[in-house]
């Protein structure tokens, strides 16, 4: 997926997410000439910061997208999206504490989560 097709992707889904992505993405420009120290970004240093802010705003939409669809636990939207566990509950407590998502329920022992 190119970087507009994911970034529309994400605001789609994640409209809050989006604006930090991009606001930081505006400032890309700048970062390469100096930062706050007066020191420069190379190109391979800026994407070392944005590319995993971006996969995680990514993922981020992807839970939320099957959320809008069907409500399901961490294990079976970790299972579905093909990402670890753990990773899977800290983008969903994310997504809790900004009112993203809510618990609908439980399965066995597992909370069960739908979109807001």
């Amino acid at each position: 997926m190119q970087l507009d097709e994911t970034l529309e992707f994400i605001k789609a889904y994640d409209p809050d997410g989006m604006e930090k992505l991009k606001r930081l993405l505006d400032r890309k420009s700048f970062l390469l000439e100096k930062n706050v120290y007066g020191e420069t970004f190379t190109e391979r240093q800026f994407n070392l910061v944005f590319d995993p802010l971006l996969r995680s705003g990514y993922d981020r939409a992807r839970i939320l997208k099957m959320l809008a669809e069907k409500n399901d636990t961490v294990p079976g939207l970790a299972e579905k999206l093909s990402l670890d566990q753990s990773r899977t509950f800290d983008y969903i407590k994310d997504l809790l504490k900004r009112n993203l998502v809510e618990i609908a329920g439980f399965e066995e022992r597992h909370p069960v989560y739908k979109k807001r």
